[in-house]
């Protein structure tokens, strides 16, 4: 149990990685091939000079076995290295890979990683061990790097990896033969530190930071304690607001690495704490994020709760705090959860203004093989009826709190605790986690990233170390979580931008498969989408199709049975993708062909017009933008106007003249995208196992006592009173031969 009066640091947050830790850490990227297991050297060495040809292969431990939650990709298990005829995949020596912290190292160096690698000469026929379980030290500086940004603040928080050195056993014997009188032909000292380098070198995001902003992040190093385990505290001071304008964020210096304590116990492999301070500091930031200018006067703040542009609400306040349970006649009891509770009131039309409190309670769950989570608790007392309440936990989940820079992890399993409380109504719109500045939720690392990978056209990969064995305190001191166990996990997320846009069909017509967008693989086709790893998460596909022109890029060809692999498999596929219907192709005044659009590629039509107006804009007028923007900020300053002014000057020029036209290019644009096309029936099928829904909440789907399958276009049809005319037959017509 973390001793909590040793939180002495003052920083907001802070965090201590063990030297377990750290391994974990290594050992992750060895698991994506990062590191590579085996990799080649070759050059000329020796008298005379000889040329030699290599393999380094460097052997995991054998408990990397036991530490994963994940099966091993069945391309990369028994082809771990190419010469296992020759050495194992693993080591069972209890070294391997062992990671001592290092204090004010002459070298620069904060870790030294002790590795027994096998070396296998490829020259001669057949390859032969030249070395095998001689230990070699690897020098690295494993250093917490950022980016001062234009505001202040601190972006781009990296971990970068620096092999300084190569020393230890093999080093030394390498350079005594390369000493002799009669040199055999053998790397030097030299060409192994630079072969390793361009395997280890490497800067990944440090998850941390939660991928935002941050005010302050130091760090600082324990070693050399015999009763406590090594360890490098990572000290961060959040992007907190202290005002309702966006540019007032605290900016006073809240901590000192020198007051800063090692409370890791003997066992631990790391450990998470903050202050009973940030609490009040961590409330204040959560209110503060949802102000917002007065219509009447910008100078004025409040805090309205809103969906879109419309005003839903209002926002009494925001606190963070323990949760206690009271009984009669005895003092409060910490149950060791984090509360976040949400006070306010929600604006219902031609009816009272129910007042509310939203609580989000965090707790400690532990799962299969002891590995830590935090469980979320969704818990509303709302006067108004069920229906109501349901409806306003929905936008709660999808607009209110990712405006509070909750994780997306988090709101994800939020929506799902209010789909499970209050109903399908509660389920809310797409969920975006509005990011920018990290939230404190975003540093707890009971699940650190380590990397995130495309391993799969249609999905990413987070790659982690996860805890086990974990204890939590939360009570009036603070916040303090330690843990005793680690594994290596991973968490898949499908792209958010997923997009269906063609069909494919059998021989005799049926529909066997669908086509998805995935424009962003171009980076990826000739690294992760090829690469063979132990940790790589790839589900089948059929094939890849290359862009085409200035509307189709890459894009993915799918079974049907693919696609419902990847629905069941979870996290693979975004569930239930919206669709609405654009235009009808009519057969004697029956709906014979439906096209179709993505609520994705409609909120993207703005967008792209936007910028293709802009483009051509200062295609048409280069030769007098820049002196019209000169001219006008001339008159207006009475003096030559900067770069920097003349350049958004010039951009406002283009943006006046241009977004007039936005909504009808984005008409245009839509119109130009729309080539998913099916019969009614077919877009029923993909309804109903899960894949889209068509007119959500407009749509629903019949069938005649024939079996003729149709959709019937209520306008909301759960309403009372609502028309049942078929308004699908309103759409404008299309042929879908002419698609």
């Amino acid at each position: 149990m973390v001793d909590q009066t040793k939180v002495t640091s003052g920083f907001d947050v802070e965090f201590l990685m063990t030297e377990e830790f750290i391994r974990f850490f290594l050992l992750c990227s060895l698991d994506t091939g990062s590191i590579p297991w085996a990799s080649e050297s070759s050059g000329v060495s020796g008298t005379p000079p000889t040329p030699y040809r290599t393999v380094t292969i460097i052997h995991p431990p054998v408990a990397l076995q036991d530490a994963r939650l994940y099966p091993v990709f069945p391309d990369f298990e028994g082809h771990e290295h190419p010469h296992l005829d020759l050495a194992p995949a693993y080591s069972t020596r209890p070294d391997e890979l062992q990671v001592t912290i290092l204090d004010s190292d002459p070298r620069g160096a904060d870790i030294s990683v002790r590795v027994s690698p096998t070396v296998v000469d490829t020259l001669v026929v057949p390859p032969s061990v030249r070395v095998a379980g001689v230990p070699i030290d690897l020098a690295l500086r494993f250093e917490i790097v950022s980016t001062p940004r234009a505001d202040g603040l601190l972006g781009d928080v990296e971990v970068e990896l620096e092999l300084v050195d190569v020393s230890g056993p093999l080093i030394d014997a390498i350079e005594q033969l390369l000493s002799a009188p009669d040199p055999p032909p053998l790397p030097t000292r030299a060409d192994i530190l630079a072969q390793l380098k361009d395997t280890i070198d490497r800067s990944v995001p440090f998850a941390v930071s939660g991928g935002g902003a941050l005010q302050r992040i130091e760090t600082r190093t324990f070693a050399g304690d015999t009763n406590r385990p090594s360890a490098i505290g990572v000290y961060i001071d959040l992007a907190l607001r202290n005002g309702p304008a966006p540019s007032e964020f605290l900016t006073t210096v809240r901590g000192d690495t020198s007051l800063a304590q090692n409370y890791l116990e003997p066992g631990m492999t790391m450990a998470f704490a903050f202050p009973a301070e940030t609490y009040g500091l961590l409330s204040d930031d959560l209110k503060f994020k949802m102000a917002r200018p007065k219509p009447d006067d910008p100078t004025e703040f409040h805090y309205p709760l809103m969906d879109g542009d419309d005003q839903i609400g209002v926002l009494h306040g925001i606190s963070v705090r323990p949760q206690t349970i009271a009984t009669p006649g005895s003092p409060p009891v910490f149950t060791n959860a984090l509360v976040i509770d949400v006070h306010g009131e929600y604006e219902v039309d031609n009816w009272f203004d129910p007042d509310f409190h939203l609580r989000l309670t965090l707790r400690p769950e532990t799962g299969p093989r002891g590995v830590f989570d935090f469980d979320i608790d969704v818990d509303l007392s709302l006067s108004a009826t069920a229906t109501l309440s349901a409806l306003f936990v929905g936008l709660v989940t999808s607009v209110f709190l990712p405006q509070l820079g909750i994780p997306l992890t988090f709101l994800t399993v939020i929506a799902i605790k209010a789909v499970e409380h209050y109903g399908a109504e509660a389920a809310g719109s797409a969920i975006e986690s509005e990011g920018g500045m990290t939230s404190f939720l975003d540093t707890l690392p009971h699940k650190l990233v380590v990397e995130q990978r495309r391993w799969d056209p249609l999905y990413a990969t987070d790659h982690r170390v996860e805890t086990g064995d974990v204890e939590v305190l939360v009570n009036a001191d603070g916040f303090a979580m330690a843990a005793n166990a680690l594994f290596l996990g991973r968490r898949t997320w499908p792209l958010t931008s997923m997009v269906i846009r063609s069909e494919t069909r059998a021989a005799d017509g049926a529909m066997e498969g669908l086509v998805y967008r995935a424009s962003d693989i171009g980076r990826y086709l000739a690294t992760d989408l090829r690469s063979i790893a132990a940790a790589v998460d790839r589900m089948p596909y059929v094939g890849l199709l290359p862009a085409v022109g200035d509307i189709e890029s890459h894009r993915v060809q799918l079974s049907l049975e693919q696609v419902h692999d990847r629905i069941e498999a979870g996290d693979r596929h975004v569930a239930d993708l919206d669709y609405a219907p654009a235009k009808v192709d009519v057969i004697d005044h029956q709906v014979f062909q439906i096209l179709s659009v993505s609520q994705i590629e409609t909120d993207e039509a703005p967008g792209i017009a936007r910028g293709l107006l802009r483009a051509e804009y200062r295609s048409q007028h280069a030769a007098t933008l820049r002196p019209q923007a000169i001219a006008e900020l001339q008159a207006e300053l009475g003096r030559p106007p900067t770069e920097d002014e003349i350049r958004a000057r010039v951009e406002k020029i283009v943006a006046d003249a241009t977004e007039p036209g936005v909504p009808g290019r984005a008409r245009v644009e839509l119109n130009r995208r729309m080539r998913f096309d099916l019969e009614p029936s077919e877009f029923a099928a993909l309804q109903r196992t899960g894949i889209l829904t068509l007119g959500r909440d407009q749509l629903e789907i019949r069938s005649t006592p024939g079996g003729t399958v149709y959709y019937r276009d209520y306008e909301r049809p759960f309403e009372p009173n609502t028309p049942t005319g078929d308004n699908l037959l309103s759409l404008p017509r299309y042929k879908h031969d002419d698609l």
